[in-house]
């Protein structure tokens, strides 16, 4: 059986790390604080407003940029890395214009066009893996692509220790993100495994196969709404639990360990998935997991046992949505159409962030962290019974 190098998937999961870093300390650290800056006591409704508005720019982008990359060139050549690297230099452009905007209003502007040139990165280089790894190594992808928040949570730390005015800490994330990506860029074609591995149109069972997508679509869409609420006020509940002493430092590193934590899970459940052809099985043990962290933080009393248990649902989070990445490009039925279906994806990480913040501080202001916990720990009972209604292994 033909597979792809392990230095190609080494690359690939590092370029996809890239990715990664170039929005997570932006949108975490940076932009927040440059909003403060520009907007002031308003900061917040600014903030608000952007990432509503980019979380729909992001979402459109990626369907529009993973169908262009079908489509052009026409025929059976795909250029995704031609594309992927229009995306990076376009990327670094509007970070530059981010960094010009002096106004509130514009600043929302510019980072709505990034999110589009970032999509630009980011829709080609998904479809490019489901082109190029078989089947036969969705497993072993899927756990490499952990790395990615691992990775990205570190950037935070750098990015949020290093001294620097803004556009310099823009300059150093976009240099981080060009030496991820170097290797890949750097590598020659790979072959088209994952085109080959995948089923045809005429061979597909097309009802079974857009079942089984939606399902998998439902799924990570419930897994991602829970990841999102937990996100959005996780360092404040961490926080109340210190009596107010964690620092946004402390919290980063604290973040960063138990996301390296999860990588070692990953790998072992996407090799082991690998090697006995199941796919099912590994996703519903990450849903518990993500359901035993959630209530173990919900009823703990002690900072370590809630940090523990705040490990267990990353373990099974970023297992989880590495895991079901590579899974969901092994299920797509058209290769012509890879970068689209993706983009649709996709939008299962930009839908969460349209309702998430309203979602958490309702929730949170009328019963308390402890019982929106517990409510999205009972509501993993819904991907789960999701998944065990595939027809598959």
């Amino acid at each position: 059986m033909v597979q792809q190098p392990r230095g190609f998937l080494a690359a690939y999961a590092l370029a996809w790390a890239g990715g990664s870093i170039a929005y997570t300390p932006f949108l975490t650290v940076l932009l927040p604080l440059r909003f403060s800056e520009l907007a002031g006591a308003d900061d917040v409704t600014w903030l608000a407003l952007c990432a509503t508005i980019g979380a729909i720019a992001a979402g459109l982008a990626n369907i529009g940029w993973g169908w262009a990359s079908d489509r052009l060139p026409g025929g059976v050549r795909r250029e995704r890395l031609r594309w992927a690297l229009a995306g990076l230099v376009a990327t670094a452009a509007a970070a530059a214009i981010i960094v010009a905007a002096d106004q509130p209003a514009a600043l929302v502007l510019a980072v709505a066009g990034w999110q589009v040139a970032l999509n630009l990165l980011l829709a080609p280089l998904a479809a490019y893996a489901a082109d190029s790894v078989p089947s036969s190594q969705k497993g072993v992808l899927g756990g490499m692509l952990s790395f990615a928040p691992a990775l990205a949570a570190l950037s935070v730390i750098g990015v949020a220790t290093a001294a620097g005015t803004f556009a310099e800490q823009m300059t150093v994330i976009s240099l981080i993100v060009c030496a991820a990506l170097a290797p890949l860029f750097l590598r020659s074609s790979a072959p088209d495994l994952g085109r080959a591995s995948a089923p045809t149109i005429e061979t597909a069972q097309r009802p079974l196969n857009t079942r089984t997508l939606w399902l998998l679509w439902l799924a990570r869409l419930f897994v991602q709404v829970a990841e999102g609420l937990l996100f959005v006020f996780i360092f404040y509940f961490l926080r109340s639990l210190s009596a107010g002493t964690l620092s946004l430092n402390d919290y980063a590193w604290t973040n960063a360990g138990v996301q390296l934590l999860a990588i070692p899970i990953a790998l072992t459940v996407g090799r082991l998935s690998d090697r006995h052809q199941r796919r099912k099985a590994p996703l519903l043990a990450m849903v518990g997991l993500i359901a035993v962290g959630l209530a173990g933080m919900a009823l703990a009393k002690s900072w370590l046992v809630v940090v523990c248990c705040y490990g267990v649902f990353l373990s099974g989070s970023n297992s989880f949505l590495a895991l079901h990445s590579a899974f969901a490009m092994q299920q797509l039925p058209d290769p012509a159409r890879f970068g689209r279906d993706l983009g649709f994806f996709n939008l299962t990480n930009t839908l969460p962030s349209l309702i998430s913040p309203l979602l958490a501080a309702l929730v949170i202001g009328s019963f308390g962290y402890q019982a929106l916990l517990m409510a999205l720990a009972a509501m993993m009972a819904v991907p789960a019974l999701l998944l065990s209604r595939l027809s598959i292994r």
